[in-house]
C-alpha cells in the first residue's frame, strides 16, 4: 500500500508539472483528451482550416490580443483583463494541460511566437503548459492519420484563476539592477543587430543595451527551424556564454518575442530559475529615454 501510494504521489506530481517540450509521440497517444487544450500558433487562419492537429484550437498572436501598441510602444503585454478574455474564450481553466505547437517553419518567428505565448501563460501562474517540439510539420510527418480541416472551438469558460508569476518578468528598473551589479544582460537577436550593423526598420536606433552579451535565440533550435537542439547542446551553448549558473540573468531582445526562446531554454528547460524575461526589451528600454550603444 505504501508503495502504491508513493507511486500515485509522483504520477500526481508529473501530471501536474507537465513537461516544457513534448513529442509528437506522447502528443499522438493523449490528443482530444478532456484536460487537454491544444492551441496551433499560426499567422493564417485558412492555413488552420485547411489543416491541423485533431482537437487544437487557433490563435494568432499578433491579432488575437497577445500583445498590443501601449502608448506608442510596440508589443508591449496587455492588461490582465484583456490575457483572461483570451484564454477563457479558449474554454481553459487553470487546470488544463495546454499544448501549444507552431505551425509553419516558413514563418521565421513561428517558435518565437509560441514561446511568447507560453511565457504569457507562466507569468499568469499557469502550472501545465508544454510546447510541441518540431511544431506541426514534425507531428504530420509521422502521425498525419491526426490531422483535421474545419474549424475545432470548445465553449468558453468563466472561471479561470490567476496566481500573477511576477518573479519571472523584469522589467527596465531590473535591468538598470542588473547593468549595477555587473549581471547578466542578454541580447537574444542576431549578431548583426547585437553589433549595431543592421537594424529592425520600426527600430530608431543602431545598437544594444550596453555591456550585454549576445546569444542569438536561433542557436537552440535546430537548423533554425521548430526543433529545439539537444540538451547536451544546449549546454554548450550556456558554457560558451560565460554567464554563470547563479548569476541573475535577464533576456530582451526587441520586443520580447526572441528573447522568449532564451527564456524558455533557460528557465524551462535548463531549470535555471534565476532567468527573467524583459517582455518590453528595446522598445520599452528606448522609449524611456535609456541609451542604446554600438558595439564598434
Amino acid at each position: 500500500m505504501k508503495i502504491f501510494f508513493l507511486f500515485f504521489l509522483l504520477t500526481f506530481s508529473l501530471e501536474i508539472r507537465a513537461q516544457p517540450l513534448i513529442s509528437s509521440t506522447w502528443l499522438s497517444k493523449n490528443l482530444c483528451d478532456n484536460n487537454i487544450k491544444l492551441i496551433e500558433v499560426g499567422s493564417s487562419y485558412n492555413s488552420y482550416l485547411v489543416e491541423h492537429i485533431k482537437c487544437s484550437q487557433f490563435t494568432n498572436f499578433y491579432k488575437n490580443g497577445w500583445r498590443e501598441n501601449i502608448n506608442g510602444v510596440a508589443m508591449q503585454l496587455p492588461k490582465i483583463d484583456i490575457l483572461l478574455s483570451i484564454i477563457e474564450s479558449m474554454g481553459i481553466s487553470e487546470k488544463d494541460h495546454v499544448i501549444l505547437y507552431p505551425k509553419k517553419i516558413s514563418n521565421y518567428y513561428a517558435m518565437a511566437e509560441t514561446t511568447a505565448i507560453y511565457f504569457t501563460f507562466k507569468l499568469l501562474g499557469h502550472k501545465r503548459i508544454s510546447i510541441l517540439d518540431g511544431g506541426y510539420p514534425d507531428f504530420k510527418k509521422q502521425f498525419s492519420l491526426f490531422t483535421e480541416e474545419g474549424s475545432f472551438k470548445l465553449e468558453p469558460a468563466y472561471d479561470y484563476k490567476i496566481n500573477f508569476d511576477e518573479s519571472i518578468l523584469a522589467n527596465t528598473d531590473d535591468v538598470l539592477f542588473n547593468k549595477k551589479n555587473n549581471f547578466p544582460l542578454v541580447d537574444s537577436r542576431e549578431k548583426d543587430f547585437y553589433l549595431g550593423i543592421n537594424k529592425l526598420k520600426a527600430f530608431k536606433k543602431f545598437g544594444t543595451i550596453k555591456n550585454s552579451i549576445n546569444i542569438p535565440s536561433k542557436w537552440y533550435l535546430e537548423s533554425r527551424g521548430l526543433k529545439f537542439n539537444n540538451i547536451k547542446l544546449i549546454n554548450y551553448i550556456f558554457d560558451q556564454s560565460g554567464i554563470g549558473s547563479k548569476e541573475n540573468v535577464i533576456f530582451f531582445c526587441y520586443s520580447g518575442l526572441e528573447s522568449s526562446i532564451n527564456w524558455f531554454v533557460f528557465h524551462e528547460l535548463m531549470q535555471k530559475k534565476n532567468s527573467k524575461l524583459f517582455e518590453g526589451s528595446l522598445f520599452e528600454w528606448e522609449a524611456k529615454n535609456n541609451p542604446i550603444y554600438k558595439n564598434f
